[in-house]
Parts: structure tokens; C-alpha cells; sequence
């Protein structure tokens, strides 16, 4: 069972590289509220035979909706900051950046809410991660602008909004079923985006642009449906500071998806940050 659930979030790992690279081809088409909706109704129209599926019930709890709903209020900020500093920003670095710094940022969360003392080796980890994190994110360019321009910025701070997702999962799923859990998520997103959108959807594309929709699509059901509900289950089977260790699989997969689908450049800093964040996950993980 333990193989088969850590198989099935490699699986899901590998989806999410390709989720950056599809995402950049979208993140100018349309206003990220307007995508945001479409892959959050997309999701939850994926998810919701899968209630019924599982013999999960759709009926929930004042308190089982107000987590979902937090979740989904998190969610939102971290695919905004998704779709933004793709506008700019590398695919292959982005998923790099977030990737990396997202199991140093939960680990880091978890050992404070919990207050869990730091040991010499979670010391020597979380240092080496922000090393890492440092040179993803070329330190050595000071300049806000520039910082902004280049999607970084967005891309660090993302990645700390994530730890805050797979936080929150583990406390919302102690006592709901994941799959009602993760389409409640995308029916409260849905509702929070058509609240930012006001109801003019004049610049939703049109149903010609098919590379919009496919993209949306993939982004929706293949990545967010699947790949992350398989994440959900993972983080309540295997626990959050070890699930989301496995989102490391994801850097190499997706420098190498950009860099073969969108001919993007691999950076020295990209590959040095990485495998120094890498080291530090590891660290982390045995401690």
C-alpha cells in the first residue's frame, strides 16, 4: 500500500512539471481570474463522480466547509502568483524555485506551529535551503524590478503559500474524505473567482482557441483534479513534511518539459540552487 501510494504521487509529480510549461502558454490569453475559473469548475466537474465513486458523501460540516473554503482561499492566492509570474518569468526556473523551496518552507512551518525544537541538522538543512533559494532566485540582483520582472519574487513567495496548502490539507482531511475535500476546494475557488470576475466574462476566450482550452483542460482535470488530489491523499497517508518532500521530482521533469517544448534556457544558477535545495530536502528528511 505505502509503494503504491508513493508510485501514484510520482505519477502525479510528473503531471505537475508539465502543468508550468502548460501554464505559460496560457498565462497571457486571458486575466488569471478568468482562467482560474474555468480550470477550478473544470476540477470540480471532474471530481464531483469521484465523491460518488469512493462511496464519499457530498454533505459536510460547518466546519469541514469553512476548512475547504480556507483552502480555497489559499489555493487562489498561490495560482494568481502562478499565473502572474508566468507572464514574465521562466517555466523551467519557476518550477524550479517553487519546487525547491516548498518542502524547506513546510518542513520549516511545521517544526514552528508544532513547535518542535531545531536540531543541529534541521539547522544545517533549512540553511542550505535558503542557500539554495538565495541563488534560484539570483540574490546578487538586488533590484526590486528586477526581482519582479523576472517572475522570481512571485515564484518564492509561492512557494511559501504552498506550505500553507499542504498545512492546511492535512488539518482538513483528518476528518473528510480527500475527494470531498479537494471539490469543495474547487467549487469555494470557483465562487471566489467569479466574485473577482463580477460576472464579466467578455475576455474568457473564445471556444475556437483550442490551445487555451486544452491547456485549461490539462490544468484542470489532468494536474489540479488528478495530480492534486493524489498530493491530498498522499499528504493524509504519508504526512505533510514527507509528501511534500516528493514535489522534488518535479525541477528536473519540468526544466527539461520547458526547455524541449518551449526552448527555454537552463540556467547555472537554476541547476546550482536546485541540487543545493535538493541537499537540503534531503537532510530534512532524515532528520
Amino acid at each position: 500500500m505505502k509503494l503504491r501510494n508513493e508510485l501514484l504521487l510520482i505519477f502525479a509529480m510528473v503531471i505537475w512539471s508539465a502543468s508550468w510549461t502548460s501554464g505559460k502558454l496560457i498565462a497571457s490569453t486571458a486575466p488569471p481570474q478568468i482562467t482560474l475559473f474555468w480550470r477550478y469548475l473544470f476540477s470540480a466537474i471532474a471530481l464531483a463522480p469521484l465523491v460518488t465513486l469512493t462511496g464519499a458523501r457530498f454533505r459536510v460540516t460547518l466546519a469541514q466547509a469553512l476548512w475547504a473554503a480556507l483552502g480555497a482561499g489559499i489555493m487562489t492566492v498561490y495560482t494568481f502568483m502562478f499565473f502572474i509570474g508566468l507572464k514574465t518569468g521562466l517555466a523551467g526556473a519557476a518550477g524550479v524555485l517553487v519546487t525547491s523551496m516548498n518542502p524547506i518552507f513546510t518542513y520549516f512551518l511545521t517544526r514552528v506551529l508544532f513547535r518542535h525544537t531545531l536540531r543541529a541538522r534541521d539547522a544545517l538543512g533549512l540553511t542550505l535551503g535558503v542557500a539554495g533559494g538565495a541563488i534560484l532566485i539570483e540574490f546578487w540582483h538586488l533590484s526590486y524590478e528586477q526581482m519582479l520582472l523576472s517572475g522570481n519574487l512571485l515564484f518564492l513567495v509561492a512557494s511559501l503559500v504552498y506550505a500553507l496548502v499542504t498545512l492546511t490539507t492535512n488539518a482538513a482531511t483528518r476528518a473528510t474524505s480527500i475527494v470531498v475535500y479537494s471539490f469543495y476546494v474547487n467549487v469555494f475557488g470557483a465562487v471566489i473567482c467569479m466574485t473577482l470576475i463580477g460576472g464579466d466574462f467578455s475576455r474568457t476566450p473564445a471556444a475556437h482557441d483550442y490551445n487555451y482550452w486544452l491547456n485549461v483542460f490539462y490544468l484542470g482535470v489532468v494536474s489540479n483534479a488528478f495530480a492534486t488530489t493524489v498530493y491530498f491523499f498522499a499528504v493524509k497517508q504519508l504526512g505533510s513534511a514527507r509528501a511534500s518532500s516528493y514535489v522534488f521530482i518535479v525541477p528536473a521533469t519540468a526544466l527539461l518539459i520547458a526547455a524541449l517544448y518551449l526552448h527555454e534556457p537552463v540556467k547555472a544558477t537554476t541547476l546550482i540552487g536546485g541540487l543545493i535545495a535538493l541537499l537540503a530536502v534531503t537532510i530534512l528528511r532524515r532528520a
